[in-house]
């Protein structure tokens, strides 16, 4: 095999290893990490091969570079620095991913392809969630329905959680990939193609709905209101509430009760204990060190450091992924991951005004409204934390960055 056609397979293996992982992120942890692998090893053959150690320029670069240096900075204050460093590894890994993504999908067809097997992922694991519904166990991992929530004395039924860890991993999947499917099926496909997206949507929301995890219901409602807004299209407002009616009507009796219940938004969304505890023992370390914080990868090991002496907990991540970053790197580190989100979106609607083609804006679109699902989950998750969903968050942010990339590449041609 000659070096060029050594190079080319390179590629092509590094793109078939990321499609690997994006498939199966909600499947299993291991199975992603030797696509990482696979990926990392291919993309450095093909970097070894054609000499050249540039990265691609993107937007971001600035920003990865600055979150790099305050999490090695955090390291002073860490207890545990063996963790702490497997932390600032989990990082560069996480990081890698993201360039090898915008280097490996460089035009219009790969990006289509990678797309089509997020799809596919989201459509396996929304039939495996309606499995465990009606059997009460996943045909993937055999896992069974997740933990019942007790509502004012009386308890939800099993939450769905299919072949991921827990039912809250499983909402915020969901919220990520559902926009995808919606866009397609409001924005690109006709017919009979778009009532099959949108039955295989309408499943993964089927799904979500029987995690009765709040944040991603309100994430839903975001992402719908910005479709609307963006394409200017009242079609996504009565569809948001055709599905807000139908969902209330649906809640369980119990569920239902403790909503009339707690009106305050306070209240409905962050609960008495929980939620609260993990809060206050993460802004307790921001006020201890809220420069650079505790140490990155170091939350769990500091919460009983820092909780109050009413909390009986140990161990937990903060259920908000910018409070656990805040308190792991600091307010310094926050501000900097903020003002990466801001670039991206900002630089995300530059280019997604010029896209000219249906079924690119469509993807555009759909990836842009499950990375705004995401973010908003973050809200009452620590999805930033684990380590899959970490993994779907800078894919998707090299998917997004990818597209921003082919987008100024194909500008110039069309002036």
């Amino acid at each position: 095999m000659d070096k060029k056609r050594l190079i080319d397979f390179c590629q092509q293996a590094t793109e078939v290893s990321l499609w690997l992982v994006i498939f199966s992120i909600p499947i299993s942890i291991a199975m992603t990490n030797i696509g990482i692998g696979f990926s990392v090893f291919f993309w450095l053959i093909k970097k070894i091969l054609n000499k050249d150690w540039r990265l691609i320029q993107n937007p971001i670069n600035i920003f990865l570079v600055l979150l790099l240096l305050i999490s090695i900075f955090s390291i002073i204050h860490s207890i545990r620095i063996s963790s702490s460093l497997q932390g600032i590894q989990k990082l560069l890994k996480y990081f890698t991913l993201f360039f090898i993504i915008t280097e490996t999908i460089n035009d219009t067809n790969k990006l289509r392809r990678v797309i089509w097997v997020l799809f596919l992922g989201l459509t396996i694991i929304s039939l495996d969630g309606v499995f465990q519904y009606f059997t009460g166990k996943d045909f993937i991992r055999g896992y069974i329905a997740g933990n019942r929530l007790c509502y004012m004395g009386e308890y939800s039924p099993p939450r769905l959680q299919a072949s991921m860890h827990n039912p809250n991993s499983f909402a915020v999947y969901l919220i990520t990939v559902i926009p995808l499917a919606i866009s397609l099926a409001l924005y690109y496909f006709k017919s009979i193609k778009s009532w099959i997206v949108s039955s295989i949507w309408l499943t993964a929301y089927f799904c979500m709905f029987h995690t009765y995890q709040r944040i991603v219901g309100l994430a839903f409602i975001i992402i719908m209101s910005l479709f609307s807004i963006i394409k200017k299209d009242i079609r996504a407002i009565l569809l948001l509430l055709l599905i807000i009616f139908l969902s209330v009507y649906f809640l369980p009796r119990p569920v239902l009760n403790w909503m009339v219940n707690h009106p305050n938004p306070h209240d409905f969304f962050v609960e008495e204990g929980g939620r609260r505890l993990h809060w206050q023992a993460a802004i307790n370390m921001i006020k201890a060190h809220p420069l650079i914080g505790v140490g990155i990868n170091t939350f769990p090991l500091n919460y009983t450091r820092y909780k109050i002496s009413s909390d009986t907990m140990t161990g937990w991540y903060a259920h908000n992924a910018y409070l656990n970053m805040a308190a792991e790197i600091g307010l310094i580190g926050l501000g900097i991951f903020i003002l990466m989100l801001g670039t991206i979106i900002r630089n995300w609607w530059r280019s997604y005004k010029k896209i000219d083609t249906a079924d690119l804006q469509a993807f555009s679109l759909g990836i842009f409204g499950g990375f705004i699902g995401y973010l908003v989950a973050g809200i009452l998750e620590s999805n930033l934390q684990y380590s899959n969903l970490a993994v779907l968050f800078w894919f998707l942010s090299g998917i997004l960055v990818a597209m921003i990339n082919l987008q100024a590449q194909q500008s110039p041609n069309k002036t």
